[in-house]
């Protein structure tokens, strides 16, 4: 009974004296794991492997049509809005783990080429033959960034906040590189540059100039202080790049160097690309306004609300007067020059935000819009009445960009639906 005592008391005294120990180096080891906060960002290194040896880079599919990320698509034929036909769908997209906007697949005459969010690009022809797949294994929610192609080469960012180049033939490497927590922003090229907007843990963020053909970082622009969800665009009249993000702030930056130029305060988060056109720059805000802005000097040209804040990028008519834009649970179509509303639709059926961006399409002798209208539902309207032209049902979620090219129409779903492809 005594040992038992005296064990009992011993274990008492040592278990006291380390907690002692704890206390009294606690203060010693917080200071010691304390990290300074960075005030700009850290360069990452990048590992090639094939390169490219391609000289001249040109992009050939961007997120939303180009830099600019105007969001229209010209049609050749027919000369008048047809209706689509299911040509065929790819297996399911996307498993729905993370509620950010899914990629839009990019599409060029060599086949089509789609990001999800279980971690897989995949390259497919014109028949809808799987030709190779990548799987990055480095992040849990996948790809959310749209891819870009050029002539040889396939980039796409990753939520691990990977940047990626591969051969566009064989879906392997040509170079790598660690930019940040987080990659949900979708890269624009000029002049053989990318440009992707790269998030870090604090929340903060940055805007990224890389070299195409090697991987080599450029520049970086200042510490943004949240989140760039959104992608960048060009204003390239400007010669400057215009990036939106979680502090509700507009920002634009020198092309050439990532110095910040000038910036524009909103009241939330401004979650997708801005449109650039001629001198202004049109985006939407958390706050529930839609935005004009001169491109020049950041000034408001005029600002429409919308039903509540909204997540959509824009999209602009051929002949820049019209602009369609989904609110949080409304789609709406505007005057470009002075923001009046000319018609809005309700999306039915539909509980939380919207994700989902519009596409306008410009036939030689009418314009259509595809915008989300239910739940699960695509409508195409008539750009200047309103008038419904084809409902497409799905089956499952749409939260990306519709692309349209070569008289195909590219869905890409999260569920069952998986990528749908569509012809007239």
């Amino acid at each position: 009974m005594n040992k038992k005592i005296l064990l009992s008391f011993y274990s008492l005294l040592i278990v006291g004296l380390l907690i002692r120990a704890e206390v009294k180096t606690l203060p010693l080891l917080e200071k010691d794991l304390h990290f300074e906060k960075l005030k700009t960002p850290v360069k990452g290194s990048t590992l090639q492997y094939e390169l490219s040896t391609e000289e001249n880079k040109k992009a050939l599919s961007t997120y939303r049509g180009g830099p600019e990320r105007l969001g229209n698509a010209f049609v050749t034929e027919p000369d008048r809005f047809s209706s689509f036909q299911i040509k065929w769908k790819v297996a399911q997209l996307n498993n729905g783990i993370h509620r950010a906007s899914k990629s839009s697949p990019a599409v060029d005459d060599s086949g089509f080429y789609v990001a999800d969010d279980t971690g897989y690009l995949r390259a497919y022809d014109w028949s809808g033959k799987l030709l190779w797949q990548f799987y990055n294994d480095v992040s849990s929610r996948g790809f959310h960034s749209t891819p870009l192609t050029d002539n040889d080469s396939v980039y796409i960012g990753d939520y691990a906040g990977y940047f990626y180049s591969l051969n566009k033939q064989t879906g392997k490497i040509r170079w790598i590189t660690k930019t940040g927590v987080t990659i949900g922003s979708s890269p624009f090229m000029h002049e053989g540059l990318l440009y992707v907007g790269v998030e870090l843990a604090d929340p903060n963020g940055y805007l990224l100039a890389i070299d195409a053909k090697s991987g080599n970082w450029l520049w970086t622009s200042p510490l943004i202080g949240n989140h760039p969800h959104s992608s960048p665009a060009l204003d390239l009249l400007h010669k400057q790049i215009l990036l939106g993000s979680n502090t509700g702030q507009m920002q634009a930056y020198e092309l050439s160097t990532g110095k910040n130029i000038w910036s524009f305060q909103t009241k939330d988060d401004i979650k997708c690309a801005a449109l650039i056109h001629l001198d202004k720059a049109y985006f939407v805000s958390w706050d529930g306004f839609f935005y004009a802005l001169d491109s020049t000097s950041g000034v408001l040209r005029w600002k429409t609300a919308l039903d509540d804040g909204g997540m959509s990028c824009p999209s602009l008519s051929a002949d820049g007067k019209r602009l369609a834009i989904t609110g949080y649970k409304k789609n709406f179509v505007l005057n470009s020059e002075s923001g009046q509303i000319l018609w809005s639709s309700k999306i039915e059926d539909r509980n939380a935000r919207a994700q989902a961006s519009p596409l306008i399409l410009s036939y030689r002798r009418q314009e259509a819009v595809i915008f989300l209208c239910e739940d699960k539902a695509l409508c195409i309207h008539d750009l200047t009445t309103g008038a419904v032209l084809q409902k497409i049902k799905l089956e499952s979620a749409f939260s990306s960009s519709p692309v349209y090219y070569n008289s195909h129409l590219f869905l890409a779903t999260s569920g069952k639906d998986g990528l749908l492809v569509l012809t007239q």
